[in-house]
């Protein structure tokens, strides 16, 4: 599996884009891109998650 780095100021970035998702996907009328956007927000809350993890762990490993 291929790794990339982010920085924790890009983890904090995404989790903002995690929230507009959030409510775009609460605010669209149309039922199937309303799934669409929760879909892709799950995914994004997801990327989140392990990248946030991982740099944790990484601060953890240095100090």
């Amino acid at each position: 599996m291929a790794s990339i780095e982010i920085s924790a100021v890009e983890v904090l970035a995404l989790k903002k884009l995690a929230l507009i998702n959030g409510a775009l996907a609460q605010s669209l009328g149309n039922a199937q891109a309303k799934r669409e956007q929760t879909s892709l927000l799950l995914v994004l809350m997801d990327v989140v998650a392990r990248a946030d993890l991982a740099n944790r762990v990484e601060e953890i490993t240095r100090a």
